[in-house]
């Protein structure tokens, strides 16, 4: 029998099914048939011509093809008589540069910009240019003026200016795995998905593990994974073919691993509890302050140190983003419960339910973006059918917060950000989330393509 891709041993008991299925299939993340609910193709346009004396690209994730709406993109050379040119498209849609840098623009929904060079005289033979948004920074340089220059990645590594980001493991939702697609990866050639999901640990179980890591993780301090897995009838889930493999991206990322419930290691890469992003290092400071992103994944327990929900707001309040999803909600509702409540009227959102984005930006970007099917992510409404399904739901509660995504009758927001503090910390969380390398995710599921676009939110 096949599931979820893993063929099951036909030496199993039919009593033991039940209990298996129940596993694979709890709580969040599960999966349908396609990435999207949109029957046309996603909105195309092709690179924009920059006239002679102008030049445009594309602003791209890492991986050289994931297109980055919203970015400032400027020109970081100077020039006698230099002066801010009359730009083809209107400047809106992301922040100013810094004073003095001029030609600049923002990319669109489709990741393409235009810069104008007509006013730089003289011009130089080499054109240095910087993109930035958010957290995250790039630049590049060209003498391709009157040409398309081609794509413009950010970096993955944070000493290039990529942010530092740190995540914590979760059993069902797996955003280091969205992470790896977009290209925040050593080694490109990597990036399979797992067959399938590892299984519950439990949370105060431990083992010891005599392996070293094979590379070098900047913030990474020494910390004991939880490594126990879950049991079906007295039969270990993970001597299953394929079932707790470990993927084969594992120690290329450019991200940090901590363990929440979700266990990694098992050949040879250990990581450390998410405990120690809130053990006190040298002068009291804790390690989660050292990150840009902070992302938990769904089911991650909540953390052991006694002041963690002041410890998080303080995080956001210094300008930190904060991501996260569905059975984690008490991360968000106990630390910033002047923001949000949860949501207890209506039960859980299901896989097949019809949602609806609510912010434009999102929407338009989704439109231009292939799902699971191979059409837009979402439809002509901004509508897409639910792959995975969650638990938790939370209300606003301080018009501060944005939804983003609602139910179609808009009473309950499902996916919703807010900004916290005066240096631009904000906090994103969402009731559903990856779909787990569940059927029809091969292209990304909507919500996949939804925490992409988050990710470079600013």
């Amino acid at each position: 029998m096949i599931l979820n891709g893993v063929t099951i041993m036909k030496s199993m008991t039919i009593s033991t099914l039940p209990g298996l299925l129940a596993l694979l299939l709890a709580a969040c993340g599960g999966g349908g048939s396609s990435g999207g609910s949109a029957t046309d193709r996603p909105e195309q346009a092709v690179p924009p011509e920059p006239g002679a004396t102008g030049l445009s690209g594309q602003i791209t994730a890492p991986n050289g093809e994931t297109p980055i709406p919203g970015v400032t993109v400027y020109y970081t050379g100077s020039g006698s008589g230099l002066s801010m040119p009359t730009m083809r498209s209107a400047q809106t849609g992301c922040a100013a540069p810094p004073a003095g840098s001029e030609p600049w623009g923002c990319t669109d929904e489709h990741g393409f910009f235009v810069l104008e060079f007509g006013a730089v005289d003289p011009l130089p033979g080499t054109l240095p240019l910087a993109f930035s948004k958010g957290k995250w920074s790039g630049q590049a340089s060209t003498d391709a003026l009157g040409s398309y220059i081609g794509a413009l990645p950010f970096p993955a590594d944070a000493n290039a200016g990529a942010p530092r980001i740190a995540v914590i493991t979760g059993i069902y939702d797996q955003i280091e795995e969205v992470l790896i697609h977009l290209g925040m990866t050593s080694n490109p050639g990597t990036g399979s998905t797992a067959l399938a999901r590892s299984m519950p640990a439990d949370r105060h179980s431990s083992s010891q593990h005599a392996h070293q890591h094979s590379h070098q993780h900047t913030h990474h301090t020494d910390g004991q994974p939880r490594t126990a897995m879950a049991m079906t009838e007295g039969y270990d889930i993970c001597d299953l073919p394929g079932v707790c493999q470990e993927p084969d991206w594992l120690g290329s990322e450019t991200f940090d691993l901590y363990i929440g419930s979700r266990p990694y290691g098992g050949i040879g890469e250990d990581y450390p509890d998410m405990e120690a992003l809130f053990t006190p290092g040298a002068g009291g400071l804790l390690p989660l302050m050292e990150y840009d992103i902070l992302y938990v994944n769904c089911d991650a327990p909540e953390p052991d140190y006694a002041d963690w929900q002041n410890a998080l707001t303080e995080f956001v309040r210094q300008g930190g983003l904060l991501y996260v999803t569905d059975l984690s909600s008490k991360w968000v509702s106990q630390s910033f419960y002047g923001y949000v409540d949860p949501d207890e009227g209506a039960g859980s959102v299901d896989w097949g339910d019809r949602v609806q984005v609510t912010d434009s930006a999102l929407r338009g970007w989704l439109r231009t973006m292939p799902c699971g099917n191979g059409n837009a992510c979402v439809d002509s409404n901004g509508r897409f059918l639910l792959t995975g399904y969650g638990d938790d739901v939370l209300a606003p509660t301080d018009p501060a917060v944005t939804p983003l995504v609602t139910d179609l009758g808009g009473s309950r927001v499902l996916t919703l950000r807010f900004p916290h503090g005066e240096n631009a910390g904000q906090v994103f969380f969402s009731t559903f989330h990856t779909a787990d390398g569940m059927p029809g995710s091969g292209m990304g599921t909507a919500e996949e393509r939804m925490l992409e676009y988050l990710f470079y939110a600013d």
